[in-house]
């Protein structure tokens, strides 16, 4: 008897499909067809038309953010059989852990390097080699890679190649790249898993507070960047009314909750007429910010570590553009710091609160196909660096538009426009004083 009858004789109740009672790893698609989101067969490079045009070849650009009418490749069309489920969950738990390979494959180079080979084939050696890495370390790596479908391997299996489309999917600002570097949250947040998982429990803490999140700020730059070095210049800042002209004009710009800075640095560059002034409280993403800016010898830009509970009264009125991107929910008591951003931001001033695109109701976001990544990002980091704090509200960074419009409404703040900029999986709400 094989582990799968005696697994059925113990469990009778269980009489699952064959296709899912196999001793294999998990049950395997057709050879012709493909798991959601990654291309077919491998072997000598055939397999689907590429996703879009090999480097150099001209075509459309990569794509920015997720693409529009892009739906959970999980929806289901009709009622679902326990077959379907067990393959669900096969993809979801084997997406994970590829995840964390394609994180590796990320910050050691690996990806640029067989990207720069341009589709030549490589044995593990030559690709070791190249990179100053250990070659049973890359070996083990392009296993990972091969069987989830994003290398290339010959017929012999001795080389390996990084098909041009995939490359340029990967390595060129837009949603392949974002996605790269969205991976590195995983191993990151599961530092904290112990210890989230401890907070479940009712005389468990409240959360988990924002010193063990050491390399949260350089992550959130570094994805950050993706977007801002490409449109934050040319498409966001031209999108708001009277913007362009009152920082060429000189302004006084806040950055809350500005982590490494990159924002106010960019626009600081942009505008050297306008002053900017970046808070955090973080200190070493400060001093990493600090150190940036003078690197780049930026001399209208300042960063301080404060908290945004705590802006001094004596600030009233003084600044005339504020900007929240991707840190409000974090907050603590975000009521008291609206109140403090009510009572900073001078009148006729502009208020800029980005936040992730995504109803309240959880519900509302089935279609959504980066929903449960937003979800569980809150879960490991958002929420429970919010929760951490006396009081803290733990809005959580899915706390969606209805929920968002109402808190800033409620503080004073009239919301002119929400509108999701080009390429990005944020909402963006444009605000003044009512």
């Amino acid at each position: 008897m094989d582990v799968r009858d005696q697994h059925s004789a113990n469990h009778p109740v269980m009489n699952l499909p064959p296709s899912l009672t196999t001793n294999r790893f998990g049950p395997s698609p057709p050879a012709h067809t493909s798991l959601p989101g990654m291309p077919g067969p491998q072997r000598g490079g055939h397999g689907p038309p590429p996703m879009g045009p090999p480097a150099g070849h001209g075509g459309p650009p990569p794509m920015m953010g997720p693409p529009p009418g892009m739906m959970n490749p999980f929806a289901a069309a009709g009622p679902e059989t326990l077959e379907q489920f067990g393959m669900r969950i096969t993809q979801t738990v084997t997406g994970g852990f590829l995840m964390l390979s394609m994180a590796m494959g990320h910050q050691t180079g690996l990806f640029d390097k067989l990207a720069s080979f341009e589709g030549d084939p490589k044995t593990s050696q030559e690709i070791a080699d190249e990179t100053g890495l250990k070659e049973r370390y890359v070996r083990e790596w392009l296993g990972a890679m091969v069987t989830g479908r994003i290398v290339n391997a010959t017929e012999d299996g001795k080389k390996f190649f990084l098909p041009p489309h995939r490359a340029l999917f990967l390595n060129t600002p837009g949603l392949g790249l974002e996605l790269l570097i969205l991976a590195s949250a995983l191993p990151m947040q599961s530092k904290v898993f112990n210890q989230i998982r401890e907070c479940f429990d009712k005389d468990g803490p409240r959360g988990v507070s924002y010193d063990n999140y050491q390399e949260f700020h350089h992550f959130m730059n570094r994805i950050s960047l993706v977007f801002w070095e490409r449109d934050l210049l040319k498409t966001f800042i031209p999108s708001i009314p009277g913007l362009t002209d009152m920082l060429e004009s000189g302004a006084s710009c806040l950055d809350v909750g500005c982590g490494e800075g990159g924002l106010s640095i960019l626009l600081a560059q942009r505008f050297p007429k306008s002053s900017f002034r970046g808070l955090d409280i973080i200190s070493a993403a400060i001093n990493d910010a600090k150190t940036v800016a003078a690197a780049k010898h930026t001399e209208n830009v300042t960063f301080d570590v404060m908290d945004a509970h705590e802006m001094p009264d004596d600030w009233e009125g003084r600044f005339n553009y504020i900007v929240c991107w991707d840190s409000l929910h974090d907050m603590a008591k975000v009521d008291v710091v609206l109140k403090k951003i009510h009572h900073v931001l001078a009148p006729g001033g502009i208020f800029s609160v980005l936040e992730v695109n995504a109803h309240s109701d959880c519900t509302k976001n089935m279609d959504n196909p980066f929903a449960s990544t937003f979800y569980t990002n809150s879960l490991f980091h958002c929420m429970t660096v919010s929760m951490a704090s006396e009081g803290g509200m733990g809005l959580g960074n899915m706390w969606g538009r209805e929920n968002t419009t109402k808190t800033l409404e409620s503080y004073g703040f009239k919301v002119e426009d929400c509108s999701v900029p080009d390429g990005w999986f944020n909402v963006h709400y444009l605000c003044r004083k009512k």
